[in-house]
């Protein structure tokens, strides 16, 4: 008897846990990049804005934005195409400078190909739907032609419009792991977004 309560339970188990974790996600998609004709850069920011400001304008804009309590930048979790990214705001004393959007980073050997390579195609596909072409562009790199420890990354893409200048990188940087302790070679994507 309590053989076949604990099967019961293990099996239970199973058919929740398979359930809860089979499903994917329904995170809402975040708001798209403005049309040129809109006022601002990105989501109705203005170069300039105080962090206040651009804390309001984020949230009436659909994004979840929150102050960063040990930086002060302001920032936000993007979801474009069911890809996870972080809106980074920063600031001059508290003028706002320009925008930063980047995707996830880690380490591991399939890391760069399986989710790096999608979330840059699709932040460069993103861009090109609201702008158009960019006015410079390369293939995806390999990841060892991207210089370690460059803040800058390696550019791959450039939209130089009238009032903003937008690029696309992918970055390669060594830190230690929190856990293991160990030094690793972590990779991202990051789009910039700058007002002129």
């Amino acid at each position: 008897m309590p053989c076949n309560k604990l099967r019961n339970f293990f099996v239970g188990y199973l058919l929740s846990f398979t359930v809860l974790f089979a499903t994917p996600n329904q995170f809402p998609e975040s708001p798209g990049l403005p049309s040129l004709d809109e006022q601002g850069f990105f989501a109705d920011l203005v170069e300039g804005d105080s962090r206040e400001i651009v804390l309001k304008k984020l949230q009436k804009q659909g994004y979840l934005g929150y102050k960063e309590l040990q930086s002060g930048l302001i920032k936000s979790p993007v979801r474009w195409n069911g890809y996870a990214y972080e809106l980074t705001c920063k600031f001059n004393d508290d003028d706002l400078t320009l925008c930063l959007i980047q995707g996830e980073a880690g380490w591991q050997d399939f890391f760069y190909d399986d989710i790096v390579k999608p979330q840059w195609n699709t932040l460069r596909e993103r861009v090109t739907d609201a702008y158009g072409q960019p006015s410079k562009t390369v293939p995806f790199p390999n990841l060892f032609e991207i210089p370690l420890n460059d803040k800058g990354g390696l550019i791959t893409d450039k939209w130089d419009l009238e009032d903003r200048l937008i690029l696309l990188c992918v970055q390669t940087y060594t830190e230690q792991d929190c856990c293991t302790r160990q030094v690793l070679d972590f990779s991202c994507c990051t789009l910039l977004i700058q007002p002129k």
